[in-house]
């Protein structure tokens, strides 16, 4: 009986992913991405890169492919869309969100939810406890994505363009949002979108606690993590 082949170990996989970003991006960036890594997941550091985008930049919007249509999605699709398990949004995020009064934006692809991206008039969670805000006239961006097979068809850039004209509408002159230093594809998102850096913010993490930080610019715009004070029930 023929041996079976042994699958490629973690270490493997790893070595081949590496390759696969420096062939994309170059090795200096890939190598970064490994260190930032390293940060995130031992050293329980956290670092971003914020972005602004002012609402008055006007990009030519892209070319939808025949049958995708943007628009503001109403609360019916997206909770039906949470049901979707490829769309990472869970039920209990978007009655959340909802409740909020965040809303959202997406393309359909004959009625399918294939991309969408999150606005919040207030402040949105993160991770590990935290949430973020960014004071008025700018809003925070958040949770965007787009299904793998619907991926460089430039739809984020329509949703994100869709999403200026509500906010502008409401007196709002700039969308902030943040990205980690090695997302290099959401980096390239940005700079095609005319999103340019501002500063840098993140967290640590350090004995159970989550110690944000921020680069003074931040500070001029309101964007912040922070956590929460707890809600007290009143018997």
């Amino acid at each position: 009986m023929p041996e079976r082949p042994t699958p490629p170990g973690p270490y493997v996989e790893k070595i081949e992913t590496l390759r696969a970003e420096a062939q994309r991006w170059g090795w200096g960036r890939a190598l970064f991405g490994v260190l930032m890594r390293f940060l995130r997941d031992h050293a329980g550091i956290h670092l971003y890169r914020v972005n602004l985008r002012p609402l008055e930049r006007r990009p030519d919007p892209p070319a939808l492919p025949d049958g995708i249509r943007v628009e503001r999605v109403p609360p019916e699709t997206l909770i039906a869309a949470a049901q979707d398990p490829e769309l990472a949004m869970d039920p209990e995020f978007v009655r959340a969100a909802l409740e909020r009064g965040d809303i959202a934006f997406g393309a359909l692809d004959r009625g399918r939810l294939v991309s969408y991206a999150w606005r919040t008039f207030s402040a949105a969670p993160d991770f590990n406890g935290l949430w973020v805000k960014v004071d008025r006239p700018y809003h925070y961006a958040y949770k965007a994505f787009t299904l793998p097979a619907w991926r460089g068809r430039r739809l984020h850039i329509a949703v994100s363009l869709l999403c200026d004209e509500t906010f502008r509408s409401l007196g709002y002159l700039g969308e902030v949002g943040f990205s980690e230093l090695s997302n290099y594809p959401s980096i390239a998102a940005a700079d095609a979108l005319g999103r340019r850096r501002i500063g840098y913010a993140g967290y640590l993490k350090w004995f159970g606690c989550r110690i944000p930080f921020r680069t003074r610019s931040l500070a001029k715009i309101g964007f912040e993590f922070f956590r929460p004070e707890p809600r007290v029930r009143i018997a």
